[in-house]
């Protein structure tokens, strides 16, 4: 069993950011100025050829990649031949999905665009499409680590593109169907998914090889120094990581480590929080993405914890029953179980629970939330190049945690569901496939 430190002997040291929320009134927005917003947000930096050349890109069809072909460069060490080749595809597909992203942009309706936090969306995705589509076709290292290097930039700034979005839709939902808006957040979600995948396992691949030739160097450096002996240099530390994918990653590790940091937040936002432990099948491994495993299970966590305390304060109980955290093996996935005693969820918000912009902080009667308030900060305890989007600030945010969690957890094959038991807590189940099991059937 792994048994979580206790609240008061965190540590905490959090990155708060802060913005200025806006929102549409129709009592003090015209329609002139409306337009005139609108244009300018389209093309105040886009030429009629600009548009032209999207468009050109996002008629094409995209190339889906299997977790076959990601994984294929996972015996090392990794060569020239290999990087020029997760290059080529990378280049090719990644502006065709960006341009699609854009388009999309232009089919929702005339006063959803108007609203600042999709423009701005809207305006990163365009930048990131014409950075990235100007490039010349890459035939040698030195190109494709300056594209490399402009493709990480690009990640970094997309990172904060979902409480973005949120809060655009958020003030937005009045303007458009429920099945539209969720259909339109959901396409956005995977693609995003699609190309940071895409995107990250190139550029951890482009570090892996330079860092592998780094050490290659000091080896034979180091055996010809002949005084010095031979340098005791491996070719790679850790050859469970091929590019962003982690094929022996423990869960109750993650879980550990996730619980420390929600535990962290709860604390600093309440000033009190429940203690935690993980137990089951502790020494399981899975292949997965640490990022992704990370971004679903800290929302499950934010839950959990924000529950307990809430439930707590009500109902007036002396100290916080503790959350359990269960990891069980499957064939070919692994199951986790977050029990807490947070007072359920009621039938009314059962319904609820995995829409968008739908909080249960809104139905309680809090504040509304916004996207300075609700903004996730940028964190990794993976992937040294912090390139996969995270979490931070407030317990509780936009109403996008649960339904982008499940998001995550179906994108390669698993699967989330919650059973509540009404005034004494919920149990969340949580699946994931190993991702080397999905190798023939999922496509990215």
């Amino acid at each position: 069993m792994v048994v979580g430190k206790p609240a008061s002997a965190i540590a905490l040291g959090a990155r708060l950011s802060f913005g200025t929320e806006y929102r549409i009134s129709n009592n003090s927005i015209k329609a002139g100025l409306l337009a005139a917003s609108y244009r300018r947000r389209r093309f105040s930096a886009k030429s009629h050829y600009d548009e032209t050349v999207v468009y050109k890109y996002a008629s094409q069809k995209i190339r889906p990649v299997s977790i076959g072909q990601l994984l294929k460069y996972r015996r090392l060490p990794l060569s020239k031949d290999n990087i020029l080749d997760s290059i080529a595809y990378t280049q090719e597909e990644l502006p065709i999905r960006l341009a699609k992203r854009v388009i999309s942009f232009h089919k929702q309706p005339f006063i959803v665009g108007t609203n600042p936090h999709i423009a701005r969306v809207y305006s990163q995705y365009y930048e990131a499409f014409d950075r990235l589509h100007a490039f010349a076709p890459i035939k040698d290292l030195d190109a494709e680590w300056e594209f490399t290097q402009a493709l990480e930039r690009q990640t970094r700034l997309l990172i904060d593109v979902i409480p973005t979005i949120a809060q655009g839709f958020l003030e937005c939902k009045q303007y458009m169907q429920r099945e539209e808006r969720t259909a339109f957040i959901n396409e956005l979600i995977r693609s995003r998914i699609g190309l940071r995948v895409i995107g990250e396992q190139h550029v951890a691949l482009s570090y892996q090889f330079r860092e592998e030739q780094k050490k290659i160097e000091q080896r034979g450096q180091g055996i010809k120094a002949q005084s010095n002996g031979p340098a005791d240099v491996s070719v790679t530390e850790d050859a469970s990581w091929v590019g962003t994918i982690h094929t022996k990653l423990l869960p109750a590790r993650m879980m550990e480590q996730c619980g420390q940091m929600v535990q962290g937040m709860c604390e600093l936002h309440y000033g009190t929080a429940p203690g935690y432990y993980v137990d089951g099948d502790i020494n399981e491994t899975i292949s997965y993405i640490p990022s992704h495993f990370e971004y679903i299970t800290c929302e499950l966590l934010k839950n959990a914890f924000r529950a307990t305390v809430d439930f707590s304060n009500k109902s007036s109980r002396s100290s916080h029953p503790p959350i359990q955290i269960t990891i069980t093996k499957g064939d070919g996935y692994v199951g986790v179980r977050i029990r807490d005693q947070g007072g359920g969820i009621s039938k009314e918000n059962m319904r609820n629970v995995f829409e968008y912009s739908w909080s249960s902080m809104q139905a309680d009667g809090a504040d509304e939330p916004t996207a300075s308030t609700s903004s996730m900060a940028g964190m990794s305890m993976q992937s040294n190049m912090a390139l996969q989007q995270g979490i931070g600030g407030p317990i509780a945010g936009l109403g996008f945690g649960l339904p982008m969690a499940r998001l995550y957890a179906s994108y390669f094959g698993g699967s989330l569901d919650i059973v509540p038991m009404e005034g004494y807590g919920c149990d969340v189940f949580l699946k994931l496939r190993s991702i080397e099991g999905s190798v023939e059937e999922k496509q990215i």
